[in-house]
């Protein structure tokens, strides 16, 4: 994850010049991860940022910094200006969210887009098990060809049984067990 969240704020920044264009140009990236398990075992702190720098405190570049926020180590009393927001972002049930919403005025707009988004999330659930239905119709496809894969193996045993294989041989060829091939 780590390499991943740097990796696209690299590239933000190498993204937004053209061919030949002046360094200049560049902007300031912030990339922000919010993330709804502990990335960062290390620190105990909920937000943590990131910039270049030497081992001096020097700063490189101001050009890419990288704030992480772990939602599970938010404390559960206000402590910062963004404490109401991130408190809204680890909600889990309708209840919390109206309560933040009754003591946090800013939130009552975000609050009632996310009920709305509960449309969202049927549509999506729909989707989810559309999806999950066509791949468990294709597990079952390939587990026909395994199974026929399997009778046509027994066969084969069979025919060489017939014409007087012996077991270890039948075993060789078709990959079948000893006492697969003793029940055919």
């Amino acid at each position: 994850m780590r390499s991943r969240v740097l990796y696209y704020g690299a590239r933000l920044v190498g993204d937004q010049l053209k061919w030949s264009e002046k360094y200049k140009k560049l902007h300031h990236v912030i990339s922000i991860v919010i993330c709804d398990h502990v990335l960062l075992n290390e620190e105990d702190s909920y937000m943590n940022v990131y910039e270049l720098k030497n081992e001096k405190n020097r700063s490189f570049t101001d050009l890419l910094k990288v704030v992480i926020i772990e939602l599970p180590k938010l404390p559960e009393e206000e402590d910062s200006a963004i404490w109401p927001w991130l408190r809204f972002l680890k909600c889990k049930a309708k209840e919390e969210c109206e309560m933040l919403a009754r003591k946090y005025p800013q939130l009552k707009k975000p609050v009632r887009c996310a009920e709305r988004m509960g449309l969202i999330e049927s549509i999506r659930d729909y989707y989810f098990h559309r999806n999950l239905a066509k791949e468990d119709e294709r597990m079952l496809h390939l587990q026909w060809k395994l199974d026929g894969i399997e009778e046509g193996k027994q066969t084969i045993a069979r025919n060489a049984l017939a014409e007087g294989s012996t077991p270890e041989f039948v075993q060789k060829i078709t990959g079948l067990s000893l006492d697969e091939i003793a029940k055919l």
